[in-house]
């Protein structure tokens, strides 16, 4: 674990050391959740995603592209020749799910 110093300045800011921000990655601009805890005060580097955007981190979402990811990897991915032959394939495992 890593410790320092640091003191409480005008208007309530503080500076964190740039080794701190290194070893988090942040820079400057970046956004920090703040939570009191056990009269600890913990920072924590946090991603703002518009509302828009949110569908992208549902669960089975991020499992899906993490399966794409791995299949890729494996070299597991087929290519098509069209567009109508990639629905086709669709349209085949959509009927053969119905039948489970």
């Amino acid at each position: 674990m890593m410790a320092g110093l640091i003191r409480l300045r005008e208007r309530a800011q503080i500076t964190l050391p740039k080794e701190t921000l290194r070893k988090l990655n942040i820079k400057t601009g970046d956004n920090l959740a703040v939570e009191i805890d056990d009269g600890r005060v913990i920072l924590t580097p946090v991603a703002i995603i518009p509302k828009d955007e949110l569908w992208a981190w549902k669960p089975e979402i991020r499992k899906a592209i993490s399966e794409g990811r791995k299949e890729a990897r494996e070299g597991n991915l087929k290519a098509y020749d069209s567009v109508d032959e990639l629905w086709n394939d669709i349209f085949v495992a959509e009927n053969d799910n119905e039948d489970l």
